[in-house]
């Protein structure tokens, strides 16, 4: 039927991991005008709290009954639970029957050994996980050198943010170019590793086995020593891949450094909506975590300009960073940082668009992926929380345990475009910025009136 919606379904499984779901979800979220008419939906076999490979919780938001023929059918990964996930009968029937009338059927991380299991890829070359191949090669699939791959309708990606190399031409041929390549901007994705390309090395044989089977190799004993904890904020309407980013590296670095543990905190355990639609669900209450040893804050859009003057989440990172080791934030979550007085005379950075608001706030902007300054870290939009927590891992272990993250992640970026020239950006995004610039005094002097009244 002319001008009918297009349904893109993510069906997921106990254990996905969220960086393979929430990164194309982000990108197909961008805003644009013209196009086709799609939404992304996010489908389980039932409709409640779904475990993932971090402390974060998802929650699906339709069945795998209620969307029964997408547009497009696209399976994220989830580490060695994606195993498991290859001999569920009913996750397997319905990306069977979803595939039969799809468009697009795609895979990203080691979602592809979903597809082989639904009997999708047999003789067929996908992208996968590096960790991953030999499992697809049993199940009649071959392994493509490629982190990306297009075959007809096959779409696949291989692990960490491959899946946004996958999301961002599909949103050009949904939408268009410009939009996409405004959606790349937005989510200020143009990775910049601090230790530059870590390469799959698929002689690493230790480092598959404990991806494919994390018991199969100890987990190094952490000394005797009490954990120290690195607590996500999560509140409404927050940028979800600016937490999911950093808490995906964060979260494998207590594999090779079990010092550390991650945890996700909100004032209540309930369901947190966020920006791409999927709530989410913290596994600790602010009261249960009052003195993490670092604390990272994420942003948003007017989610998070509400989040600067809301009680609840100023108290909780104004008393927490008074005892943190480290404060962190990731691309507006340094406005946060800023309305509660942590920024004034400080070196900061946040998203491109939001740079002015932040200089109100007291801070120095500068445009770097991510900026230092004594325990405060801060990084660039969106994406770049992801390398600022790589540059956080090597800083907190060395830089050989946060090259060996880099590669559990299968984090080898290579954006479809190339990065981002920042010199030579349309002028729509730039009007966009100066409007945004032009909230900043206001912003600011409400934030500082709320800190003078204890508020």
């Amino acid at each position: 039927m002319p001008g009918k919606e297009k349904v893109i379904a993510f069906p997921v499984h106990p254990g996905v991991t969220p960086l393979d779901l929430i990164g194309p979800l982000t990108v197909l979220a961008t805003p644009g005008i013209g196009g086709t008419r799609y939404r992304t939906v996010v489908v389980g076999e039932r409709a409640e709290p779904l475990a993932t490979d971090t402390p974060l919780r998802l929650l699906p938001t339709a069945t795998f009954a209620e969307v029964p023929d997408p547009w497009a059918v696209i399976v994220p990964g989830g580490g060695a639970a994606t195993l498991a996930a290859a001999e569920d009968e009913a996750l397997l029937s319905y990306v069977g029957s979803a595939a039969a009338g799809a468009e697009v059927v795609g895979s990203t991380g080691n979602g592809a050994l979903v597809l082989a299991a639904a009997d999708l890829l047999r003789g067929k070359q996908a992208a996968i996980h590096w960790a991953f191949r030999e499992p697809l090669e049993k199940l009649g699939a071959i392994p493509a050198p490629e982190r990306l791959l297009v075959d007809g309708r096959l779409q696949t990606a291989a692990g960490g943010t491959a899946g946004i190399d996958l999301a961002l031409p599909l949103l050009a041929r949904l939408r268009s170019k410009a939009i996409a390549r405004f959606g790349q901007l937005s989510t200020e994705y143009d990775p910049q590793p601090p230790f530059g390309r870590v390469e799959p090395d698929l002689a690493d044989d230790e480092l598959a086995r404990t991806l494919r089977d994390p018991d199969s190799v100890p987990t190094p004993d952490p000394g005797g020593g009490a954990e120290r904890l690195i607590a996500f904020v999560l509140y409404p309407g927050l940028t979800v891949l600016d937490s999911v980013g950093p808490l995906q590296v964060l979260t494998a670095l207590q594999r090779f450094a079990p010092g550390y543990r991650t945890v996700t905190v909100w004032a209540r355990h309930e369901p947190v909506p966020t920006d791409v639609g999927v709530p989410v669900i913290p596994d600790r209450t602010f009261e249960e975590v009052p003195h993490p040893a670092i604390v990272v804050v994420p942003g948003g859009a007017l989610p998070t300009i509400r989040a600067m003057g809301a009680p609840l989440v100023r108290d909780y990172v104004r008393s927490a960073a008074a005892s943190a080791e480290l404060i962190a934030s990731v691309c507006t979550g340094s406005l946060i940082l800023g309305a509660v007085g942590l920024l004034e005379g400080r070196d900061a950075t946040t998203n491109w668009f939001y740079s002015g608001v932040l200089e109100d706030l007291g801070a120095t902007y500068h445009q770097r992926r991510w900026v230092e300054d004594g325990n405060l870290i801060m990084s660039a939009g969106v994406s770049a929380g992801i390398d600022m927590a790589l540059h956080l891992a090597a800083r907190l272990t060395d830089e050989a345990t946060a090259r060996r993250v880099q590669r559990a992640l299968d984090y080898d970026p290579q954006p479809p475009w190339g990065g981002i020239d920042y010199a030579r950006i349309p002028r729509f995004p730039r009007a966009v910025r100066g409007g945004i610039g032009l909230t900043g005094p206001v912003l600011a002097a409400r934030s500082r009136r709320l800190t003078r009244t204890g508020r």
